[in-house]
């Protein structure tokens, strides 16, 4: 079969005539204007000043021979933001309906010189038009009621107010089926319960019949044929692989991927080609349902929630840089799992296929957001045939765990519209369940996120969202699985300008202080680059001294994001009350809300705009190594060990105080400890310690029997409101190639590390930053990023400007 691209010499222009350029294939409106120099990035201050862009009708048009053989000609469009009318010489041949599908056209009446047309049509306009039963009516959202993106109907992921896309994001394709062909090749690779026999299962649609011809089929490991073969063309055919390398993920071993390649072949000449990516794992479940075990490893979830990364573009080219950019973050964290939210956007296949090489695991969700949606039986069908498409296509993919009903549509019901029918259940009650069950079998799905328990977002049963600054939540403490958990804070300076004028970062007169009249704990004009009330999500800032500077108020509002993260994931890892030390985990994994911040705004991601981290980046990097030590302070201070290892651990645990009157070590305490994998323990009591001054440093320090340390931790016995911490002392920094070596002769607070190149801040990217530096110990931090000369900051947050030191790299 034959395949021509058509993503070339395409012109695009707007009805009024004001504006016509040529463009390239996949290209959105935002992304031409921006090229053309027409529009400013919306994202960069998270504002956007151009919202007449969504209000025009956008017009792409082409000319395009014929090929000089004759055919059957066939279409597609792999992506188009969202409603539009294709026309071919100047006849309406189909259109689009959603945002979230492809479109094929079969058959086509191609003349020897064709013109074609997609013409895209305000989305708002398009929705206001849909009429839906009135029972229904009080109870959706605009971008429930049809196919479309959500970021463009609100402004929850930025820029403010929404931005609305519009245009073709995926390639266009033109075939040539008179010979027939792949309409599509569904493979999946089961493993048996001994862990020694591989199977990939292969289902193959066709154009036309496979009469008289062939398949041939090898199945190759780092460009080395394992196995081959051949036989008629078949609709379905399994390959066997005995003893095959098994896929993990990242943190329980290599992910080993298998090319899996099929020909169509006829009198020796090949009609058309497929080629799979796959890998042999073996993922179970328990009671409760997130219990996984993978290749008979027990399985604990540690990731966060991706979103797209940019919402002014749909294109996959355009933001593939930044998508790598995170996954190099997400496996620097020690992730393991993604959860694809379902409030995002399509991404292409290349990010699976990334996925799989680098053993991540990816929480798939089908692509439905908080609220009810439509059930008239004209969006059912569509509804569908998404789902279809989304499984037919990444089905064959190791990295995807499960399969997930959309986001917060039985909680948003709990919330508005308590104990009230919730409109969508048809969808992911009955149709996507009915779909997996047809096309994808072996894997799990889950109805919805949150859901598993007494209602929707129940702690003890399923999947629960972390939103407690909103809510009081039973069970809470304790959680089966954490689906989304959140604060907000702001990021770092250098990103703030980017995004705030000198008047905004910090208004004349302003008094960062929290009273009746008010009652906000940042600037009004913060507010205007935030969305969703984040002023009512923030950690404990009440634990941080008031802000006189935009520094300090950046400090304060992370910090809190931090010490909430701590002391949330450090009690799920326990998994367990200090009065049942020697009960079951209840806890199986932790995803946090949100990985990325997709505008240029004030909100819950961990990682900014630019794929800066932010401070609760690096807490969530401490917290998800998989050997921890923690305290639990109570009415007894305790000191925990939590194995997320592949084995059991033996090793002794050192448990300092220091003094921060005079940085000296005040008690001490050694004991020795073993952890069975999979396992969280009470290592130690600290009640030798007896009474002491709360202006105390509380330091654990795991190590091996032969000596080297495994794991540390941290913990200050009151809010550090009230701590009073050296505020000068002697820095000591050297470089070796990319590794930074620094110590202190006292303890010092939140070091943060910042990279300069010839003023250019961004890019620099750090192993560790804001840590604590205890007195007399050397930290060693690798830097990358793309910076070759430089120089970097080292600043504890208490010390004077003056007390901190650079170093040329």
């Amino acid at each position: 079969m034959k395949k021509y691209m058509l993503n070339d010499n395409w012109q695009l222009q707007d009805n009024s005539g004001q504006y016509s350029f040529s463009v390239t294939l996949p290209c959105q409106v935002h992304d031409a204007l921006l090229d053309e120099g027409i529009i400013e990035n919306p994202n960069i201050t998270g504002i956007n000043k151009d919202c007449w862009i969504g209000e025009r009708i956008w017009r792409y048009s082409r000319i395009f021979k014929l090929p000089s053989e004759n055919g059957i000609w066939n279409l597609q469009i792999k992506g188009i933001d969202t409603f539009a009318d294709i026309i071919l010489n100047g006849e309406k041949i189909g259109e689009s309906v959603s945002a979230y599908q492809s479109v094929h056209l079969a058959d086509l009446k191609l003349e020897k010189v064709n013109r074609i047309e997609i013409v895209v049509y305000p989305p708002k306009e398009r929705v206001r038009q849909i009429s839906v039963p009135e029972c229904m009516e009080e109870k959706l959202q605009d971008y429930t009621k049809a196919r479309v993106f959500r970021s463009g109907f609100q402004d929850y992921s930025g820029p403010r107010p929404n931005l609305i896309r519009m245009g073709i994001y995926g390639d266009i394709i033109l075939e040539n089926t008179a010979e027939g062909g792949f309409r599509n090749v569904l493979s999946e690779s089961v493993l048996n319960s001994r862990l020694d026999e591989g199977r990939i299962n292969t289902d193959i649609e066709y154009y036309g019949e496979p009469d008289g011809k062939e398949l041939e089929w090898e199945v190759t490991y780092d460009g080395i044929v394992v196995k081959n073969g051949r036989l008629a063309a078949a609709r379905s055919f399994t390959v066997i692989c005995e003893n095959p390398r098994l896929w993990y993920p990242r943190t329980h071993g290599r992910p080993d991927i298998y090319l899996f390649h099929i020909k169509l072949m006829e009198n020796g000449c090949v009609v058309d080609e497929a080629c799979r990516q796959i890998g042999f794992r073996r993922i179970e479940q328990a009671d409760p349902i997130f219990k996984f075990r993978i290749n008979k490893m027990p399985l604990k979830l540690y990731g966060g929630c991706l979103v797209h990364p940019d919402t002014r573009t749909g294109c996959y080219q355009r933001i593939k840089e930044k998508l790598y950019g995170l996954l190099d973050l997400a496996e620097m964290a020690h992730f393991n799992v993604l959860r694809v939210w379902g409030e995002g956007e399509i991404l292409d296949d290349d990010f699976y296929d990334e996925c799989d090489r680098r053993g991540i695991l990816l929480w798939q969700d089908f692509y439905m957001g908080w609220g009810m949606y439509s059930e008239e039986d004209s969006l059912l069908p569509v509804f569908e045939s998404e789902a279809i498409e989304l499984i037919k296509r990444l089905k064959h993919h190791p990295s995807i765990l499960l399969w997930c009903g959309g986001n917060e549509n039985y909680w948003s019901r709990d919330w508005i519209f308590p104990n009230e029918y919730c409109y969508g259940e048809k969808i992911i009650g009955e149709i996507y369940p009915e779909v997996v069950r047809k096309y994808d079998p072996e894997r799990y799905y889950h109805v919805n996120s949150p859901a598993g328990g007494d209602f929707a977002n129940d702690p003890l049963g399923g999947d629960t969202h972390g939103y407690t600054h909103l809510w009081y939540v039973p069970g809470r403490l304790y959680p089966e699985f954490l689906s989304e958990n959140c604060r907000v804070s702001a990021p770092e300076l250098k990103t703030m300008k980017r995004m705030m004028t000198e008047e905004e970062l910090w208004p004349e007169n302003y008094v960062n202080t929290y009273t009746k009249r008010n009652p906000l704990s940042w600037p009004a004009t913060w507010s205007d680059h935030n969305t969703n009330k984040g002023h009512v999500k923030l950690g404990p800032v009440e634990h941080y001294m008031d802000a006189e500077t935009p520094e300090e108020l950046i400090y304060r509002l992370g910090e809190a994001h931090c010490e909430y993260l701590k002391g949330q994931i450090e009690g799920f890892r326990r998994g367990k009350p200090l009065d049942d030390p020697i009960g079951r985990r209840r806890c199986h994994g932790h995803i946090v809300w949100k990985f990325n911040n997709n505008s240029n705004i004030i909100s819950y991601g961990i990682v900014d705009y630019f794929n800066e981290p932010l401070r609760a980046y690096y807490e969530l990097k401490r917290l998800y190594e998989p050997l921890q030590v923690s305290f639990s302070i109570e009415d007894k201070i305790s000191v925990w060990v939590v194995n997320d290892t592949l084995k059991d651990v033996s090793g002794k645990l050192v448990i300092r105080r220091i003094n921060l009157e005079d940085s000296s070590v005040a008690d001490t305490k050694t004991v020795f400890f073993t952890c069975e994998r999979d396992d969280s323990i009470v290592a130690a009591s600290l009640n030798s310690f007896g009474q002491f001054l709360k202006n105390s440093v509380l330091v654990a320090t795991a190590y091996t029997l032969e000596g080297k340390v495994i794991s540390q931790n941290m913990a200050f016995p009151q809010p550090e409101r009230w701590m009073t911490f050296p505020s000068g002392g002697n820095l000591k920094a050297s470089v070796e190639g990319n590794v930074l070596t620094i110590s202190s002769d006292v303890f010092a607070r939140s070091v943060s590390l910042e990279g300069d190149d010839d003023g250019d801040l961004f890019g620099w990217q750090f192993e560790d930053n804001f840590f604590n530096l205890i007195p007399g110990e050397e930290k060693k931090v690798h830097f990358f990023g793309g910076h070759k000369k430089g120089k970097i900051r080292i600043q504890p947050y208490y010390w004077s400007c003056e007390d901190g030191i650079e170093i040329e790299i």
